[in-house]
């Protein structure tokens, strides 16, 4: 080291404490948060203890309008904040008028729209201040959307008022008006879970089918309507006597059979049931799907090809997380709970046994068989409505025991383009024709 230097030890220490005396030193002056909180709640808001909530980010439009309905006259002040969706700004940051990002300052209200199906739109604050009064009891609760950057996230509230109980009571009051303006009581929807981790809802039509529409041997619909609607138009007289009516249906058999069809006119003929659809991606959010059919029972859980997740442990196919997850949400939820569970399967030896074996899961797992030969008459007189059918080149062929006709279902006729090729065919119609199978619509995303 040259001489007349100071040692660099040395010197970086005495930086050191350069900078903490500085920062014990420095002054600021009080945030505009801050101001406006301490002149709101009539108290230093530093010595407030604070109360927080966390919600699923699928409550968000719920949460809204919980909002607007508890804290109608409520003033909602924005702030702005850099990287504001992926950092921790609270009370404790808005009153510093700093936080992790940088300065957090007074900014217009932030809102992000969301679709709840039926054309509707519900605009939700993203990120805002709220100042209210209840009783006459000052309250504050900050609300912040957040997402951390490595996908995920969901919804938050903090709040403080100088009478403790009062955020408390504001929650319990929020969570019971979430619960009455649900956006999704009554509807179709599914969850999905997106390329960053979050939940999407999606909000589905079913097509309306009628009952004579479901063309099954003879006792098979009955005895599904039965467990399915029957259940359902009985609860109370069921629950006064002590018995469960949570249940579970499981419909198998060849595809193109009639299980999505029959699934359809249940939906349509429990119209006033909450249903969540389980396929695809959402598969692996059985939890927060159970979830959200609890809240709003009477609801129905459809869970289309569940040998996809729930075949038998031992096997390749076994999804043994997934399964598990289905198990325990199952077994776990209240008896007392009108929950239905719509389960359908082209493979039922593969199905895990403790899935259909044990009551409270499943109750009634029913076949639905090709159709016989009347069944088939029956269906291509529905499916080739208005079109004039040769009865020596159509009915019989379709008739026929055995061949390639007995093993074609009803799906082979659905289009209507292939009626008529059905119909009037001088020879019997390929084996090949085209497909069709009920689907679900959707109608918006959220």
């Amino acid at each position: 080291m040259a001489e007349g230097l100071p040692d660099v030890g040395e010197f970086a220490a005495a930086f050191q404490d350069f900078v903490a005396a500085m920062a014990v030193a420095a002054r600021r002056g009080e945030s505009p948060f801050a101001a406006r909180l301490r002149e709101h709640l009539g108290a230093d808001p530093l010595e407030l203890p604070s109360t927080v909530a966390e919600f699923a980010a699928t409550e968000h439009p719920n949460l809204q309008l919980a909002l607007e309905a508890v804290l109608a006259d409520a003033e909602v002040v924005g702030y702005s904040a850099p990287q504001a969706g992926y950092v921790d700004v609270g009370l404790s940051e808005l009153m510093a008028g700093e936080g992790v990002g940088g300065a957090v300052r007074i900014g217009p209200v932030q809102y992000t729209d969301v679709q709840v199906g039926d054309g509707r739109v519900v605009q939700c604050v993203s990120a805002g201040l709220y100042l209210a009064r209840r009783g006459g009891v000052p309250v504050a609760l900050v609300f912040r959307k957040s997402q951390t950057p490595f996908g995920g996230g969901g919804l938050r509230l903090e709040g403080i008022s100088p009478q403790p109980e009062a955020i408390p009571a504001l929650l319990g009051d929020l969570r019971a008006a979430m619960r009455e303006h649900n956006v999704y009581r009554g509807k179709v929807i599914s969850l999905h879970q997106l390329q960053d981790h979050t939940v999407g809802v999606q909000f589905h039509s079913v097509r309306s089918v009628e009952r004579e529409d479901v063309i099954l041997p003879d006792g098979i619909l009955e005895r599904v309507e039965r467990q399915a609607v029957g259940i359902a138009d009985q609860v109370e007289r069921l629950l006064e006597g002590h018995h469960h009516v949570k249940r579970g249906v499981l419909l198998h058999g060849p595809p193109g059979t009639g299980k999505t069809l029959s699934v359809s006119y249940l939906l349509g003929a429990m119209p006033a049931r909450t249903t969540v659809l389980l396929t695809g991606r959402g598969l692996g959010l059985i939890e927060h799907a159970l979830r959200i059919a609890h809240e709003l029972a009477p609801a129905t859980v459809v869970l289309e090809d569940v040998d996809l997740v729930a075949a038998e442990r031992t096997t390749p196919q076994g999804n043994q997380g997934v399964l598990f997850e289905l198990l325990n949400q199952m077994e776990g939820l209240d008896e007392d709970a009108d929950l239905l569970f719509l389960l359908t399967t082209n493979r039922p030896d593969i199905v895990e046994p403790a899935l259909v074996a044990r009551p409270g899961r499943i109750d009634l797992a029913v076949e639905l068989p090709l159709p016989d030969a009347a069944a088939r008459k029956r269906l291509l007189r529905l499916y080739a409505h208005g079109v004039s059918l040769d009865e020596d080149t159509s009915l019989s062929w379709w008739s026929a025991p055995t061949g390639s006709a007995a093993r074609l279902s009803k799906s082979s006729c659905v289009k209507p383009r292939s009626v008529p090729r059905c119909a009037t065919a001088s020879k019997p119609p390929s084996t090949t024709s085209e497909r069709s199978s009920t689907s679900y619509s959707t109608t918006a995303p959220p």
